[in-house]
């Protein structure tokens, strides 16, 4: 059934990046788009423990719509309880080392379940996840979901697809002019549940107030061309629910062939909230004006 993710957060995160208080906007928005009627998509944003992660399923039948939802509920569960445990002050490996591990239980239970069931046979899910920590994030994905930055109004792709269409492009078997004509654009060369195990793409950048995170399955990114995401990103910032929502209704203007998910993450700097007045003292300022 087709569903639209809608949430709009805005939380100290004085816990994770201890050194200096920034908050994190996030929003997340995922539609079937206006050809397909089941969403494969899932996605999900965590404001309080800095968690942004957007899952592309493969493999039809519904199995799709399994992997991707196991992909996000596993990885999303299994990184609050670590992000817990590293806040007690438990020794813990570094969060972009946890988070491959996590991403490895999924893909792990992703293929013992497609064997479980011959209607399952082949599913899989694409996976792109940013975890903030500290004064950095952790960038981890699989497959051709992606993430970019926005940084200074400019955009800037932070992961490499896994596709036949990239590698034909890198091997120069074809050009980038023509790759838009492709009929093997969707065609993925790695994906969780594929196999035992995985191989994850991992990354680690600082992180700068004003920096905006965009992560988004290709529904989005083979339909709408990066200037158009960099102008709607930068112009509609302090509102992410808005600009999601743009981002998913261009999508849909220029065809809506697949489904489309965006998952937007903003770091800004925090303020502490003044404190509350008490009755009596609210009281003598009425009084008192």
């Amino acid at each position: 059934m087709c569903y639209i993710l809608r949430r709009l957060f805005s939380l100290s995160l004085r816990q994770i990046l201890k050194s200096q208080a920034y908050r994190l906007d996030v929003a997340c928005l995922s539609d079937c788009g206006r050809v397909r009627t089941l969403n494969e998509d899932a996605v999900a944003v965590d404001a309080d423990y800095g968690i942004a992660v957007v899952a592309d399923g493969i493999g039809g039948h519904r199995a799709g719509e399994v992997a991707s939802r196991m992909a996000i509920d596993i990885v999303v569960e299994r990184l609050r309880s670590k992000v817990s445990q590293l806040r007690a002050g438990a020794r813990q490996p570094t969060p972009l080392q946890f988070a491959e591990q996590i991403i490895g239980e999924a893909n792990r239970a992703i293929h013992a379940a497609a064997r479980e069931q011959a209607a399952r046979n082949g599913m899989g899910t694409t996976l792109a996840l940013a975890l903030l920590h500290e004064q950095r994030v952790a960038l981890l994905h699989v497959g051709d979901s992606r993430i970019y930055r926005l940084r200074d109004g400019q955009l800037q792709l932070l992961t490499r697809d896994d596709s036949l269409l990239r590698d034909q492009i890198e091997l120069g078997m074809i050009s980038a002019e023509e790759a838009g004509e492709s009929h093997n654009r969707h065609l993925v060369t790695r994906a969780l549940g594929s196999g035992e195990r995985i191989a994850v793409h991992l990354n680690e950048e600082a992180v700068c107030s004003g920096d905006v995170f965009l992560l988004c399955s290709d529904g989005l990114s083979d339909l709408v061309e990066e200037a158009d995401i960099e102008l709607i990103v930068d112009s509609l910032q302090t509102n992410l629910a808005v600009a999601a929502g743009h981002l998913v209704q261009l999508a849909n203007d220029n065809g809506g062939f697949d489904n489309i998910s965006v998952a937007l993450v903003r770091v800004r700097d925090g303020e502490a909230p003044a404190p509350k007045q008490g009755w009596l003292a609210r009281l003598f300022g009425r009084l008192a004006s």
